[in-house]
């Protein structure tokens, strides 16, 4: 008969836990797996997804080697301390009760807090660069911020930033869009050569002072700026009042950050050969429409795909899809817009710019 001590049980169901952690780390590093971001520690070498809404009561550190995405939904915190990447994907947001650092000073290392289109970052404190070149004596690494079309970042405390040799905030969009960072107090650079973007799609708005810091080739407005002394930069939805904290939705929603092209003229090279219609039917129809391949009309009917509760950006184990195809469209029930698979991703179809 073979005796079992407690003992030996107890190291079996640790190491068992211990063997079950190992595997899941392997998995997670061999397929590139986001960790599904719910407040935990964030650790080197790992990138963490939030899909959906989440408030974290403490304060985030994301480390250098480390990447925080918020996919869809938006991240409420309170102090950010981003040394490694946080990315802000289309129409996704944060929401800072406290302040943002933004790398630190001569690490060496890169830091990097990108927006997607209609993405938002909105803090009631400030926003810190830490210049990891040591103002340019280690050229080679950046602390910045990047911008899509229709972003904002909206900073109701002081903007602050080290960098004498590149700009802390870059335009990654569309050339025909913008983004706007605004500043609702005290703002400050390193001095000669500091400049706050060369991108003039980037909207720079100082509701406070400015001292240290040029406008460089961004679409600047201050120090002390109101919508009376740039009406033309000044967004819809942006109070006057610098105590006022959270416009960044509402300008959001305002912006039309959109572009348009006309239509390519010529003669049409095919027409429609199939129609399904619920309207008396005339002669001509579906073959009066020209480059098409199926038409489908209805006064008062509606057109439905496939609809699903959610997928996530890029698929997950769980996901409403298992084996997406490149091309395939649904409607995401939680996300509330249609979604398109691009062969990497899940993306939402949006209106944008036609170059």
């Amino acid at each position: 008969m073979v005796k079992i001590s407690m003992d030996n049980l107890n190291f079996l169901a640790i190491n068992k836990k211990i063997f079950s952690l190992l595997v899941f780390a392997f998995y997670s590093m061999v397929t590139g797996q986001c960790i599904p971001y719910t407040g935990q520690a964030i650790t080197s070498g790992n990138t963490y997804c939030l899909n959906g809404n989440l408030t974290v009561s403490s304060s985030i550190a994301i480390p250098n080697g480390a990447k925080l995405i918020v996919q869809s939904g938006q991240l409420q915190s309170f102090d950010i301390q981003v040394n490694g990447d946080l990315e802000i994907n289309d129409g996704a947001s944060v929401k800072s009760a406290g302040s943002i650092t933004i790398g630190t000073f001569g690490t060496q290392k890169n830091s990097k807090v990108r927006l997607g289109k209609k993405a938002f970052l909105s803090l009631t404190g400030s926003v810190s660069q830490g210049d990891p070149t040591f103002m340019g004596a280690f050229p080679g690494t950046s602390a910045t911020i990047e911008m899509d079309a229709g972003s904002v970042v909206e900073i109701c405390g002081t903007f602050t930033q080290q960098s004498t040799t590149y700009p802390s905030v870059n335009y990654v969009g569309a050339a025909t869009g913008r983004a706007y960072c605004i500043a609702k107090a005290e703002v400050s650079g390193g001095g000669p050569g500091s400049v706050i973007s060369n991108d003039s799609q980037i909207v720079a708005i100082a509701m406070g002072s400015v001292t240290g810091l040029g406008a460089g080739g961004s679409s600047f407005c201050g120090p002390n700026a109101t919508q009376a002394t740039c009406p033309s930069l000044w967004p819809e939805g942006l109070s006057n009042n610098k105590n006022d904290c959270g416009n960044a939705p509402v300008i959001i929603s305002e912006e039309d950050a959109f572009c348009t092209k006309p239509g390519i003229s010529g003669t049409p090279d095919s027409f429609t050969k199939f129609g399904i219609t619920v309207q008396q039917k005339s002669n001509d129809w579906p073959e009066n429409i020209p480059n098409g391949f199926l038409a489908m009309e209805s006064k008062n009917k509606g057109f439905v795909i496939t609809r699903v509760q959610h997928v996530s950006q890029t698929p997950q184990p769980g996901d409403a899809i298992a084996e997406p195809k490149e091309g395939m469209l649904l409607y995401d029930i939680q996300d509330k817009c249609v979604k398109l698979y691009n062969g990497t991703q899940w993306k939402c179809v949006e209106r944008s710019c036609n170059n």
